[in-house]
C-alpha cells in the first residue's frame, strides 16, 4: 500500500514537471492579453493616420521592438493597424522599432523624432505607438514649416503628464488615440468591462480637446 502511494505521488510530480517544462518552452506563464482591446487601439490609430494622410503620402511607424523584449500587446496592436491600412490601400513606408526596456517609461528619444520629422515629407504621416514628440525649444526652432502629420498613441499617464493641447497648437501633433484606462477617466472596474473596446479610447484630432483631463504639474 505504501509503495502504491509513493508511485502515485511520483507520477503526479512527473506530470507537473513536464507541464511546467511545456509552459516554459512556449513562453512561460504570461499574463492574459485582451486581444480585442489592443486590436481596437490599432484600428483607431489606423483611422486617424488615414484621415491625416494626403494623396501621394505614406506612413512611417514608430513602435517598440518586440524582438528583444516580448510584448504581445504591441504585436496585436500593430497587426490590427497594418490590416486597417491595407484595407484602405494605404502605404506603409517604413517601420522604426526602438528597443525599450519594459521597466522604463515608453517614449521616443527627441533626437530620433527630430530625424523622423526631418526625413518624412509633408503629406505623409508618422504613426507613433510610443507617444507624441517631446522636444526642447531649440529642437522645435530647428524644424521647418513643411512637416509630416504626427499621430500618437498615448497610454499610461501621458495624457496628463504631456501637454497635448500645446502640441496640437504647435502643429507637432495632428491626431492622437488616448487610452482612458491610464488617466483615471474610468472610475470603476465595471466601466472598464464594456462590450465595445473602442470605448476605452478617446480619438483626438485637435478639434475635440475639451475631453482631455487637466495636465498634472511636475513636482519640484
Amino acid at each position: 500500500m505504501g509503495r502504491t502511494v509513493i508511485r502515485i505521488v511520483v507520477g503526479i510530480i512527473t506530470v507537473a514537471a513536464w507541464s511546467l517544462l511545456g509552459f516554459s518552452l512556449h513562453g512561460g506563464l504570461e499574463p492574459r492579453v485582451d486581444v480585442r482591446v489592443h486590436e481596437a487601439s490599432g484600428r483607431l490609430m489606423a483611422q486617424q493616420a488615414l484621415a491625416c494622410l494626403e494623396t501621394g503620402g505614406d506612413i512611417t511607424i514608430v513602435a517598440r521592438d518586440t524582438g528583444t523584449f516580448k510584448n504581445p500587446a504591441t504585436d496585436i496592436q500593430l497587426a490590427s493597424f497594418r490590416k486597417e491600412i491595407a484595407k484602405a490601400h494605404g502605404t506603409i513606408h517604413s517601420f522604426h522599432g526602438l528597443r525599450v526596456d519594459p521597466l522604463r517609461a515608453i517614449a521616443v528619444p527627441s533626437s530620433d523624432f527630430m530625424d523622423l520629422i526631418s526625413s518624412t515629407p509633408e503629406g505623409s504621416v508618422i504613426a507613433s505607438f510610443m507617444g507624441p514628440p517631446v522636444l526642447t525649444a531649440a529642437e522645435k526652432a530647428r524644424l521647418g514649416e513643411n512637416r509630416p502629420a504626427i499621430v500618437a498613441f498615448c497610454s499610461g499617464n501621458k495624457p496628463e503628464s504631456v501637454d497635448l493641447r500645446t502640441l496640437f497648437e504647435q502643429k507637432l501633433l495632428q491626431a492622437a488615440v488616448v487610452d482612458r484606462r491610464g488617466t483615471g477617466w474610468l472610475a470603476t472596474e465595471q466601466s472598464i468591462q464594456v462590450d465595445d473596446p473602442e470605448q476605452l479610447f478617446l480619438s483626438l484630432n485637435g478639434t475635440n480637446l475639451a475631453g482631455l483631463p487637466p495636465r498634472r504639474e511636475t513636482e519640484h
